[in-house]
């Protein structure tokens, strides 16, 4: 498994990966249907990125997204997004992208990451605790999910020293 910065080649397998989590987790924020079929133009530079893990054949198997903001106020703080398709769940994929892509923003100088987690969802919210992030509040019945409403937490983690 190769875990790396995606580049504007990769954006297929991106969405493939993005459009089969969406059918095979209930976690994620898009429903099947919602996304949009057309492959999104990865950033070639600049403060956003997505660092993702390729299986043999150039598959996607998940990925992390890290949004930034083009303000002055928020460039150093980065939105995190990520996915590992079930067949490689609790293997220390997730880890493992997590780790890079904290790694790379540190290295661009950013200060914080931040994310979304449903609270529910344990194992993604064990990853992100033990990856340092910290519970900073609770958005109560914030989504729709199956037919009822849930909880999610915001969670931060402080780059800059």
């Amino acid at each position: 498994m190769e875990i790396r910065r995606a580049g504007p080649g990769d954006a297929p397998a991106l969405l493939d990966l993005q459009l089969r989590l969406d059918e095979e987790s209930s976690f994620m924020l898009l429903e099947p249907g919602e996304r949009d079929p057309v492959p999104k133009r990865l950033p070639p530079d600049g403060a956003s990125f997505v660092v993702v893990a390729m299986a043999e054949g150039g598959v996607a198997a998940g990925y992390v997204e890290v949004e930034v903001l083009p303000y002055r106020r928020a460039r150093r703080t980065g939105y995190v997004v990520m996915g590992v398709r079930a067949a490689h769940a609790g293997q220390g994929l997730g880890r493992r992208l997590l780790e890079q892509a904290v790694r790379e923003a540190r290295a661009a100088g950013m200060a914080r990451l931040e994310l979304t987690v449903m609270s529910h969802n344990l194992r993604a919210l064990g990853l992100y605790l033990a990856c340092g992030f910290q519970v900073e509040g609770l958005r109560r019945s914030a989504l729709d999910v199956d037919g009822r409403r849930v909880d999610e937490y915001y969670m931060g983690l402080l780059l800059a020293a």
